[in-house]
């Protein structure tokens, strides 16, 4: 895997991302900048960790039994405002959008408090899933105003708000739905981004870095809606049936909405995504990577609940209800909260791909002892602590590698397309082991819903995921990228240090 930067495409001179950047000034102020964009970028996971714990009332109210759209919309909704909103923010301005992105999901957070329907309230959940966009545009801004010592530590610190916001989203999320109802959970949404955004509008800089050309809204609409289709599809093939014609027309639908997006795109002059770029080996692998990890992290997260829940049977089961599964996400989200800003720490010293390496080998070793070790709490916990200390270089490290990847003018678009490698490997993680254990039923309840798996079952689970982390390493062990400390975009086509390679006459063109 050879590593090579293909050319930026970009029309007139290249901006410097050295304009406008924060030096000199002391590691507390960097750190008072920081704050407010970490804390605004945690509405991306507590938009869904707060919404679990009230999906069974949300159900009831709306008497519907399809209250998984809840989660769906949001997800399918990111896909598309990912790249589209992430090409935008490049042109616009990163802080700008995240503005934009805030206010958006406040208005659709009142929308659902005030929902009388389940349509409104899935229009509500569409205009929340705004906020997706927040996460690339706080990375590209981080790149463009901090020093490139502190991007990769920074960056870490977004990772550690949103391990932070997995241990206390379920929590806050059940108390306000025990006390208040399920509105008082996007009340509390509407409050906290109504408190956070004119923080960070009068505190954070706008920066300087702009795409000088005009957003591709054609390609948008192909992209977003060729990936949301394959979402759907790989979300929904299980209930649908694999073989459908519903399903089959959709999949189909999406292929080749993605295929006539690359042909369009090819033949623009100004794309929403630098195709070129996005094949390059640096980006490729890294994304190819990101798919893997996530297949890992959405599988497990959907496969360890259900184990713990299940009752004590011969060899499994821990027999635990749902507040027992907190026993084992704190640790795992303490431990991720930790392991951000050392993933950092190691991508600035060592190179991104080395958090990267302990992520999806954590990855593999959390999933793999839970086939082998998963009759006792103690097992169960050391295999969460291992997807834990995954969980906090994951992110960190992918980040990292992209921005290491692109050009200043491309980071969010390009962060974005990682959110939207992620997404679809989360999806899949979840339908394919979720498939495995509907093959793999011990006994069900009718009356209830509930469900008692096979051991078989958990175990062949438990082997998918870490046969899929394990693929993600082998990926990331070869490729050539990011083996060199991270220089906070810098090194990046584009960037400073190019821009002075470029400049010198003694260098060829």
């Amino acid at each position: 895997m050879r590593d090579a930067h293909p050319p930026s495409l970009d029309a007139g001179p290249s901006p410097d991302s050295a304009a406008g950047r924060l030096e000199g000034r002391s590691t507390a102020s960097y750190v008072l900048l920081l704050v407010p964009l970490v804390l605004l970028t945690e509405v991306v996971a507590l938009e869904l960790s707060l919404v679990y714990p009230a999906l069974p009332l949300m159900a009831a109210e709306y008497r519907t039994p399809a209250i998984g759209w809840t989660l769906t919309v949001v997800s399918l909704v990111g896909v598309v405002a990912q790249p589209l909103l992430g090409k935008v923010a490049d042109a616009i301005g990163k802080k700008r959008m995240i503005v934009l992105a805030a206010a958006a999901f406040a208005v659709g957070s009142l929308v659902c408090a005030l929902a009388p329907s389940y349509p409104v309230l899935l229009l509500g959940r569409a205009l929340q899933g705004t906020c997706m966009v927040i996460g690339p545009a706080a990375y590209g801004l981080i790149r463009d105003l901090f020093p490139p010592r502190i991007v990769p530590v920074a960056m870490g610190a977004i990772t550690t708000g949103l391990g932070f916001s997995a241990v206390t989203g379920p929590l806050i999320g059940g108390l306000l739905v025990n006390a208040f109802g399920f509105r008082a959970v996007f009340w509390f949404c509407l409050a906290y981004v109504l408190v956070l955004t004119p923080v960070l509008a009068f505190t954070v800089p706008e920066s300087g870095v702009r795409l000088r050309r005009r957003v591709d809204a054609v390609g948008g609409v192909l992209f977003g809606a060729g990936a949301a289709g394959l979402l759907l599809a790989v979300g929904q093939g299980g209930a649908w049936g694999w073989t459908s014609a519903r399903t089959l027309t959709v999949l189909g639908c999406a292929c080749a909405l993605l295929v006539l997006f690359v042909l369009c795109e090819l033949r623009r002059a100004e794309p929403l995504i630098d195709v070129r770029l996005l094949t390059g080996p640096a980006l490729r692998w890294t994304l190819l990577a990101a798919f893997g990890g996530a297949f890992a992290i959405g599988g497990q997260a959907f496969v360890v609940p259900l184990l713990v829940q299940t009752p004590r049977l011969p060899g499994y089961g821990l027999g635990m209800g749902a507040l027992g599964v907190a026993l084992f996400l704190v640790p795992q989200g303490l431990v991720g909260a930790v392991c951000g800003p050392l993933g950092g720490v190691l991508a600035r010293r060592r190179g991104p791909r080395t958090g990267l390496l302990v992520a999806l080998t954590a990855f593999t070793v959390s999933a793999g002892s839970l086939a082998v070790l998963h009759a006792e709490p103690w097992q169960v916990l050391i295999a969460a602590v291992a997807q834990g200390i995954g969980f906090g270089f994951f992110f960190v490290s992918v980040s990292n590698l992209v921005v290491e990847a692109v050009p200043p003018t491309h980071t969010a678009v390009s962060t974005g397309m990682m959110g939207v490698a992620s997404n679809l490997g989360n999806a899949t993680g979840v339908t394919v082991l979720g498939a495995v254990l509907a093959q793999h039923i011990l006994r069900a309840y009718p009356e209830t819903g509930r469900i008692v798996h096979t051991e078989s079952g958990f175990v062949l689970a438990h082997l998918l995921a870490a046969a899929a982390a394990g693929a993600a390493l082998l990926v990331a062990a070869l490729m050539r990228h990011g083996r060199t400390p991270a220089t906070g975009g810098a090194g990046a086509p584009g960037g400073p240090r190019e821009q002075q390679i470029s400049a010198s006459p003694s260098q060829p063109h």
